[in-house]
């Protein structure tokens, strides 16, 4: 969780009150900018008040590292999903999940991973690396699947931060699909 998260929404009308926040920060980034972010502006859109808003979020990067870590726990249910279902290899629907992670919506993606970044830090990184990695096929190397995962993971992230037009390309998943094959059939 968010180290700026302060209070967890139980009843309805919180979870609500917490979707809205969520919301108006991805409108507000979609349709203004960074540059217009701020706990004021985000409870303005969202209909609270500023005081309501800092009840649930320390910060304007506290909310964006909650939306994004809301966003991971989704990854890991489509994937889980997706493998349940079939729908093709667990390496694939991991790559495929996380590249499909905020589709649509480029800036809160950018700016909900800077967050993240910043608020959970190089620990908060890793936690959610592993916390993806242990729905995928075990390697019997800690260091191969730190190999891959950062690999994976740092071409997604450089595609978010850079706004890569590649990251709408279904070139990108094949390519990450065939290095991690490629590596796992070489150890």
């Amino acid at each position: 969780m968010p180290t700026n998260l302060r209070r967890q929404p139980r009843q309805a009308r919180a979870r609500a009150t917490r979707a809205a926040i969520f919301e108006a920060t991805t409108r507000i980034l979609e349709t203004e900018g960074e540059a217009r972010l701020n706990t004021n502006r985000i409870a303005e859109v969202a209909g609270v008040s500023v005081g309501t808003l800092y009840q649930y979020f320390g910060s304007k990067q506290a909310i964006l590292s909650a939306m994004a870590l809301e966003e991971n726990v989704r990854v890991r249910e489509r994937i889980s999903a997706g493998m349940a279902q079939g729908e093709a290899s667990p390496i694939r629907l991991a790559i495929r999940a996380q590249i499909a992670a905020m589709e649509g919506r480029p800036a809160t993606r950018r700016a909900a991973l800077t967050a993240i970044m910043a608020e959970e830090g190089v620990d908060g990184m890793a936690r959610e690396t592993r916390e993806t990695g242990r729905l995928l096929p075990p390697l019997e190397e800690k260091f191969d699947a730190f190999v891959l995962t950062r690999a994976v993971n740092g071409v997604i992230r450089a595609a978010v931060l850079e706004g890569s037009p590649f990251l709408a390309d279904p070139r990108l998943e094949d390519a990450l699909v065939r290095m991690v094959e490629a590596y796992r059939a070489a150890t």
